[in-house]
């Protein structure tokens, strides 16, 4: 290299840290509420509302996030420039001796056939992200995700869930309603950061986030492989903590009319009385348990 282009590509990585790897992967940051007022929502990933944001999402669109890449034309050497972090992060990771433990979830892939229950079976690697694992299982225990539906699915990348049904149970875990004082002494903190131990392959899941520390109860199923080219989770910081060990072919069949349309934000503020009004036809986890 010259002096100049040391130089330059010094100054190109400096820029790529300052914007955490986000956008120059095509992914889009969400700003999360600060006292529970509405934050600011990226319009190609979700409609705009006036309540409380509670977003954590990954991408806008798998295709979108391609050609984002792809016209960016980034060199892997910017991949090299988000591993600092995880060595950062790896001196607050949390230790645990818990042994690995199975979550049962039963689902409706089709809203007209209640009757008909799916099941998928996921095994929970608290070796990989203790944080995680512990609240993941927390989760499963407290009936958080009984009844949530996946609410996004992008075929070809991922499947999200993570917004109970149950709105009150959202006022605690997911934002904190600042009107309720109740609310926000019961309101639960976001997970810190853990270092990523497994790649993003397929058939793994990771809690969403929106930044650093705001993971809180959204999870998503990789739908392939994305820990590299073209999606980069991994360089995005996802952290897997689980895998699926029994029912892949169910989660080809989720429901994914409605793509990334709803509203998360609204959806946790009415909970289940907005999914059945406006996105009747989404997969539901009916239950979900610890065997």
């Amino acid at each position: 290299f010259t002096s100049t282009m040391r130089a330059t590509f010094a100054s190109f990585l400096v820029l790529l840290n300052a914007a955490k790897c986000c956008t120059a992967f095509g992914f889009v940051p969400i700003s999360k509420p600060v006292g529970g007022s509405p934050a600011a929502l990226s319009s190609r990933s979700l409609l705009r509302s006036s309540s409380p944001d509670t977003s954590e999402d990954i991408v806008t669109d798998a295709t979108t996030s391609r050609r984002s890449v792809l016209n960016r034309s980034l060199s892997l050497l910017a991949i090299g420039s988000c591993l600092p972090s995880y060595k950062a992060n790896a001196e607050d990771s949390l230790s645990t001796d818990e042994e690995t433990y199975t979550v049962l979830f039963s689902i409706q892939l089709d809203s007209t056939k209640p009757e008909e229950l799916s099941e998928l079976e996921i095994e929970c690697h608290p070796d990989w992200a203790p944080g995680a694992a512990a609240r993941f299982k927390e989760l499963v225990e407290l009936g958080f995700y009984k009844d949530s539906p996946f609410f996004r699915v992008l075929p070809g990348f991922i499947a999200q869930f993570g917004i109970s049904a149950d709105k009150e149970k959202n006022k605690t875990w997911m934002y904190c309603d600042t009107a309720d004082k109740e609310a926000v002494k019961l309101c639960k903190q976001p997970l810190p950061d853990e270092p990523r131990k497994v790649p993003n392959k397929k058939g793994t899941l990771s809690f969403a986030s929106s930044g650093k520390n705001s993971r809180r109860t959204q999870v998503f199923i990789n739908l392939t492989d994305n820990s590299g080219l073209p999606n980069f989770l991994d360089g995005q910081g996802f952290v897997p903590f689980a895998r699926i060990v029994r029912g892949e072919d169910i989660v080809k069949k989720l429901n994914d009319e409605y793509k990334g349309s709803v509203n998360q934000g609204k959806a946790a503020y009415y909970g289940q009385e907005y999914f059945e009004k406006i996105f009747p036809k989404l997969s539901v986890i009916r239950d979900a348990k610890i065997l």
